[in-house]
């Protein structure tokens, strides 16, 4: 005898039902996994490899509101430090003394590959430029007026006289000096205020021991080394404070 369950279905219709259902459950629960990949996929960040001619010197103008022009140049190095340099000029025929004030910044450069522009940031807000071209940076600013800098095949060096501060120390030989915001270690000439400074270590810190220190200074290509290097020529020691670092 052949026995009818729910509706005129046999056991073995109904235990063949009872199979598929988990199937079913398992593939239905794995349809909306497969749709999130799809989408997460699609909306992969893209992202702009730095470009290898990125390292360099940039110069330019930029417009000034109260000034007649913004002199502005740009040392990205392959260190990974920037010296960041802009020097207002005015027009000596409007202008009763003529004047051109510089301020500097100094500090550490990325590339940022999600939105493609070179990241600096220092002791002030972080300043971004992007690239226009092989020869060309745009720096982000609120202004409607476009500020762009031109590679300089040149390629000056950084030598303006200008006031660091950071911890020197006297070694066997001679002196050595860190920048706090880029972490520059160079060597110091033995030139300019260099016995003013190591007269003041000897008075007052042990040799290997650090001491933060304003100067003011600018820095010489060195020579006589095999890879291209620096020192620091110390012009005026301005302060020092043995025992104490960045």
């Amino acid at each position: 005898m052949t026995y009818l369950i729910g509706g005129g279905r046999s056991r073995a219709e109904d235990a063949r039902m009872l199979r598929r259902v988990p199937a079913l459950l398992l593939i239905a629960a794995a349809l909306p996994f497969s749709g999130c990949g799809r989408d997460s996929a699609d909306q992969a960040e893209v992202r702009t490899p730095m470009p290898a001619t990125l390292v360099g010197v940039y110069s330019g103008e930029f417009p000034c509101s109260n000034c007649t022009t913004i002199e502005a140049t740009l040392w990205l190095r392959s260190d990974g430090r920037f010296f960041f340099r802009q020097k207002f000029v005015d027009d000596a025929a409007n202008a009763t003394v003529q004047t051109a004030s510089a301020t500097y910044a100094l500090g550490l450069w990325s590339w940022d590959e999600v939105s493609a522009e070179t990241v600096l940031r220092g002791a002030g807000p972080e300043r971004r430029l992007s690239v226009r071209d092989d020869t060309h940076l745009e720096l982000r600013v609120a202004s409607p007026l476009e500020h762009v800098l031109a590679r300089d095949a040149g390629e000056p060096l950084f030598d303006d006289r200008i006031t660091l501060k950071g911890e020197s120390a006297l070694t066997e030989h001679g002196a050595t000096f860190k920048e706090c915001l880029t972490g520059l270690t160079l060597s110091v000439a033995e030139t300019g205020a260099y016995r003013d400074l190591r007269r003041h270590h000897r008075t007052m810190n042990a040799r290997g021991k650090v001491a933060l220190t304003t100067v003011e200074a600018h820095l010489v290509a060195a020579h006589g080394s095999a890879a291209p290097t620096e020192r620091l020529v110390v012009d005026k020691l301005i302060g020092i404070k043995p025992g104490t670092g960045c």
